[in-house]
């Protein structure tokens, strides 16, 4: 069977349903708005945590559209013969028109396998977008430099507050600019939650993980991060005391820090994860968006949070978090008729997917164009 090598294509399939609520809105009408420079649909980029992969390979784009794609750098032409077989598998990858289920993470690594023997290149990610009525996906295949600036920092540009707050010892970031004494001039805050292994009392563990990390390879973040450590003896979500605290803490912020109310922004991995959904459904009017990596909910009533942008990343073949969390809350969303969201998942990764997902600049560049004045 011929190979087919289809360059820098970019790939969006729209799909009506998913039991939106909100599918009598008015094209344009949506609340949350899209950065004007950005695609349509967010192109993944990642790569970097799978061994097998070439760090060096060019990212490719695949798409299952019958035309004929148009490129100087196309390979080989496609056998007339295999372009239904690729196609077939294309379309194994959508979800439900009429629910948005999606697939199993099972489902998800076996055809990813099927994918790559029949193109040029992995097939590192595939991400959805659900908004309003309509859902539209997009897959990568292969692999760029998710790090687009690298300008790597010390952990000088952080401080390591231990005894600052009552409520918890905190890395914190203050992005170039940033004056206290200047009220007038606010900032976006990104809360960071980080896993179970980072527990305890020592803040230079949160320093290898999530956004701290994406901070010291890059060099900046135009905003300022906070990401407070939970005690060893406690958990961000499995225990009671967690939640009370993460929400003071937050609000006493607000009076300590220049932040902007309309542009906090909540994300944690793994266990922080966890964390993330829980004190997003706690506090629903304070986040613009929230972004959850590799983490699971206990809680499936999203009524509060329908119009609350989330990004979620998740991989497939996750042993600690099994993808069948990620089935149940789409499911959920979809059902609830919550109004945007994302999904990214990764075929070949297990739990690790926090490597990719914060090392990717378009995260932030998202998050950011959040504003919790558009839920209102």
């Amino acid at each position: 069977m011929k190979k087919i090598l289809i360059c820098m294509l970019c790939l969006v399939i729209f799909l009506t349903g998913c039991g939106k609520k909100a599918s009598d809105k008015k094209e344009g009408e949506d609340m949350v708005k899209e950065p004007e420079n950005q695609q349509e649909v967010i192109t993944d980029e990642n790569g970097k945590n799978d061994e097998t992969a070439n760090e060096n390979q060019t990212p490719d784009t695949v798409s299952p559209s019958d035309e004929t794609p148009t490129s100087d750098n196309q390979q080989d032409e496609p056998d007339s013969q295999d372009e239904p077989a690729v196609d077939d598998l294309f379309a194994k990858f959508y979800p439900n028109k009429d629910t948005g289920a999606i697939l199993t993470g099972a489902e998800y690594n076996e055809l990813a396998k099927q994918l790559t023997e029949n193109v040029q290149g992995r097939l590192s990610e595939i991400t959805y977008t659900f908004k309003g009525s309509k859902i539209s996906m997009e897959m990568l295949v292969g692999n760029r430099d998710i790090q687009q600036i690298k300008n790597p920092v010390g952990k000088e540009v952080f401080q390591l507050l231990y005894g600052d707050s009552e409520y918890y010892n905190y890395v914190l970031y203050l992005p170039e600019g940033y004056d206290p004494d200047d009220k007038e001039t606010k900032w976006p805050v990104i809360y960071f939650l980080h896993g179970i292994g980072e527990r305890g009392d020592d803040l230079n563990e949160l320093l290898s993980y999530g956004v701290p990390k994406y901070i010291m390879e890059t060099g900046s973040l135009d905003a300022i991060m906070i990401a407070p450590q939970c005690p060893g003896n406690s958990h961000w979500a499995d225990t009671n005391d967690e939640e009370p605290k993460l929400k003071a803490f937050i609000e006493k912020n607000l009076e300590k820090y220049n932040i902007d109310p309309d542009r906090m922004y909540l994300t944690g991995l793994s266990m922080g994860g966890r964390g993330t959904w829980k004190q997003a459904l706690a506090m629903p009017d304070t986040f613009a968006a929230i972004a959850v990596v590799c983490g699971r909910t206990n809680s499936y009533d999203f009524s509060g949070i329908l119009d609350m942008p989330i990004w979620m990343f998740h991989g497939a073949i996750d042993d600690t978090v099994p993808f069948k969390n990620v089935n149940l809350i789409v499911e959920k969303l979809c059902g609830q008729g919550h109004e945007y969201f994302k999904l990214t998942v990764y075929p070949f990764l297990s739990h690790d997917t926090w490597t990719p997902a914060y090392s990717r600049p378009d995260l932030y560049e998202w998050l950011f164009t959040q504003n919790l004045q558009n839920r209102k």
